[in-house]
């Protein structure tokens, strides 16, 4: 981080309110100097500096820079810690008190903030919902970072609860729509423009969820309360819903439900010994899973409702399912074991086996 001390010392000045002339007689210098060192066309002595930085109360560290490159360390080295600890069931105890032990020393850092909110939301959910509701208005009314602002707006949207949401549901069956639960945002405002991308993205996920839920599809118990061709006919449904929303070949980091739908399709039409059927899904999932295990680094959708919504493959957790994960799945399966010896399978199965 480039620092100048003339930025440093006019920001001072100003700060102490002080004029050059006057900063100038407390060093019994000319107002030209502090002038030609503000306009970055000299330096101050050496010997100047701790005579300089007394004027102004502050540390010769804070005048040439270093105090906020020492803040920049610290703030890398809590954002790597808080990682390390979430990552590993062992450490969880000690994320939250090492996400307010930052939170506290870099309070004035969107960064810091979210990463807070980030742990109040997974530790102490019950009781800081006023607490993250207050940090992240204030990132979306003053952060320039657009991933950190969709964060923001992404926390705010998950307090509409699920009996909400269902009442929503309920009254949208049975009146046609209430528009009184819907909240437009200013598409003028880089502010009202993220919020409606999360409230797009939010329902779309929430109404996902209720179909999985209805659909029984994460039961794998012997009694199914919902037949496999429910199930199929289920599974579809969320996928046209996705569809619906998102672009063909921009799906980004919802490639991870293109994988997830097609695994299900293919586990429920092995089920039936549908060969054609459950190989066409196969391969769909695993070229989408494949296409999750390759996001690129960094990704900016195009989709008209989501334009210029980024994420960071750090940020979505990549590698929480992938396709050595779907492959352990299907080595387990003994619903595949009637297409396993087929050409099509076999070549398949190769793809799920590539840079091992």
């Amino acid at each position: 981080m480039e620092i100048k001390i003339s930025e440093n010392l006019r920001r001072f000045r100003k700060e102490k309110n002080l004029t050059q002339e006057s900063l100038a007689n407390m060093l019994s210098i000319t107002p030209q100097s502090i002038s030609k060192w503000e306009r970055g066309e000299g330096y101050p002595d050496i010997t100047m500096l701790p005579s300089l930085a007394n004027c102004l109360e502050v540390s010769v560290d804070a005048l040439l820079g270093n105090d906020l490159i020492l803040a920049e360390e610290r703030i890398q080295n809590y954002l790597a810690e808080y990682k390390r600890l979430t990552a590993e069931e062992s450490t969880w105890h000690t994320a939250f008190a090492a996400a307010r032990k930052a939170y506290e020393e870099f309070s004035y850092d969107y960064r810091i903030m979210m990463l807070y909110v980030n742990a109040l939301k997974i530790y102490h959910p019950a009781d800081s919902e006023d607490e993250i509701r207050t940090i992240c208005k204030t990132v979306l009314q003053n952060c320039d970072d657009p991933a950190l602002c969709a964060d923001a707006s992404y926390f705010l949207c998950g307090f509409r609860n699920a009996e909400d949401r269902m009442a929503f549901l309920k009254k949208y069956i049975e009146y046609g729509q209430d528009w009184k639960w819907f909240k437009v945002y200013s598409r003028d405002s880089e502010e009202g423009k993220i919020m409606m991308q999360h409230e797009i993205l939010d329902g779309w996920w929430h109404l996902n969820m209720y179909i999985y839920t209805y659909g029984d599809l994460f039961n794998e118990e012997p009694e199914r309360k919902v037949t496999h061709e429910e199930k199929i006919a289920l599974i579809k449904k969320c996928e046209k819903i996705l569809a619906a929303v998102m672009d063909e070949g921009d799906y980004g980091e919802y490639t991870w439900y293109i994988g997830q739908y097609n695994e299900f399709l293919a586990g429920e039409y092995a089920a039936l010994e549908r060969a054609e059927e459950t190989l066409d899904a196969f391969e769909k999932a695993v070229d989408g899973w494949i296409a999750y295990d390759t996001l690129p680094e960094e990704y900016t959708y195009q989709n008209i409702l989501m334009t210029h919504r980024p994420y960071t493959k750090e940020s979505i957790g990549h590698g929480f399912v992938n396709v050595r994960h779907y492959r352990e799945t299907v080595d387990a399966d003994p619903n595949f074991d009637f297409i396993r010896t087929t050409e099509r399978f076999c070549k398949i199965y190769e793809k799920l086996q590539v840079g091992e």
